[in-house]
């Protein structure tokens, strides 16, 4: 075993060893980003409830363009994170199962650059009018698919890595597990209060696991990215 992972270990030495240390600093990025721009931009909107209101209603009216801007590049950056992620994962797990991951987290990506874009595509009309709510429902749809998406990418990872032997490798598989299966219970938690006076805190708090899920294994991707042939097989159970 110790021989295979120094082989496929040594396969890795350039392109694919960068691309995890770039994907690695995407998933380091995006929930910074992300938080950071939606707290700059809620200060910038008087009566903007973080408990009450959609993170969505920030891409909506004055300074649309800043949480807007945060679609695009963090769905941008997400795609970036899973490319790195698959490269990483590859070294331990079969190929299908690392395609599967890749898969939703790019879609993940692509679900928060439409994201985006359709409320771009909104602006030029006024909130009310036909076209913009034809848009603001697509807005929720692809919002809706790129959370499913990186629910399902925290099960496939845990999947994926479920054979692994390096020790640093298990403790973030039962990560991915613990956190997908928080994940889907606070999206229900959402779902439930969608249409109450909490459904601003509820959305955060359900978002934030995600967020969390992908700046840890951001972290986990820059540090395989700098691991060594010999640190890796004395890594090892």
């Amino acid at each position: 075993m110790a021989a295979q992972l120094e082989k496929r270990w040594d396969r890795m030495e350039t392109s694919s060893k960068k691309l995890i240390r770039i994907g690695g600093w995407a998933g380091i990025i995006i929930p910074i980003l992300f938080v950071v721009l939606v707290i700059i931009e809620s200060l910038l909107r008087p009566g903007y409830s973080q408990i009450s209101d959609e993170i969505s209603y920030l891409g909506v009216g004055p300074y649309e363009i800043i949480q807007n801007s945060n679609f695009l590049i963090t769905g941008i950056l997400s795609i970036i994170f899973g490319l790195g992620l698959g490269a990483a994962v590859s070294t331990v797990s079969r190929v299908s199962k690392v395609k599967a991951t890749i898969a939703t987290v790019i879609l993940f990506g692509l679900g928060l650059t439409f994201a985006g874009i359709t409320l771009l595509l909104a602006i030029p009309y006024s909130e009310n009018s036909p076209i913009a709510i034809e848009y603001y429902y697509l807005h929720t749809f692809v919002s809706f698919v790129a959370f499913i998406a990186i629910i399902v990418a925290q099960f496939l990872t845990w999947r994926a890595l479920r054979n692994s032997n390096l020790k640093d490798w298990r403790s973030f598989r039962v990560f991915s597990l613990v956190s997908g299966i928080l994940s889907v219970n606070l999206l229900l938690v959402f779902l439930l209060t969608f249409t109450s006076d909490y459904k601003g805190l509820t959305e955060r708090t359900f978002a934030a696991v995600p967020l969390i899920w992908i700046e840890i294994a951001g972290w986990k991707l820059y540090s395989v990215s700098k691991t060594t042939t010999k640190q890796i097989t004395s890594k090892l159970a």
